[in-house]
Parts: C-alpha cells; sequence; structure tokens
C-alpha cells in the first residue's frame, strides 16, 4: 500500500463492480473509502491549486498525516471527515504561490 493505487477506469470499474455484486468485505470497503476521500480532496483541491502534494508522498504517509491532523482536532469529530481532510492537507502540502 506504499505506492499509488491504479485510479484507472478500467481497475476501478473491476472493484465498483466487486462492491455492486456485494464481493467485497465491510473493512475492505471502509479502508478504500478513507483513501477515496483522502484523494478526492486532494484531487479537487489540486486542480483549484491548493494542494500540491509531492509525486514522491506514498498513500501511506497521506494517510499519517490525516490521522496525525485530526488527532489534533477533537472538537471536530461531527464535521465532515472530507473537511478535516482538506484542512490536513493544505496545511502540510499547500501550492506555492506563482
Amino acid at each position: 500500500m506504499n505506492t499509488m493505487p491504479d485510479l484507472s477506469t478500467a481497475r476501478l470499474n473491476l472493484v465498483c463492480s466487486e462492491i455492486a455484486g456485494s464481493k467485497a468485505k465491510a473493512e475492505n470497503f471502509n479502508q478504500g473509502l478513507c483513501i477515496g476521500i483522502i484523494l478526492g480532496v486532494e484531487d479537487n483541491a489540486h486542480y483549484d491549486k491548493k494542494i500540491c502534494v509531492p509525486q514522491s508522498v506514498d498513500i501511506k504517509e497521506r494517510a499519517q498525516v490525516v490521522r496525525d491532523y485530526v488527532a489534533t482536532q477533537p472538537k471536530r469529530m461531527n464535521e465532515a471527515f472530507a473537511s478535516l481532510v482538506f484542512d490536513a492537507l493544505v496545511q502540510k502540502w499547500p501550492c506555492s504561490p506563482k
């Protein structure tokens, strides 16, 4: 899990088909959901030039950054996870102003 996943439609459609066919375990789904939210927030914010994660950063490090940030925010546990993910990533890897 230290490398970037294959985010191609060909690969993800297979995974989504497994979920649709009830062949995926709940824990695997929740782990995938966590990573999916992290990568989705990152992708959207990168498009807006707000988050610029270096290519050398793997999934595990991204998850660690989010985990560590969330641990400092106990009063925000009822907020949407994506909000805290955004804050964690933009704090760690903001894009440089041009």
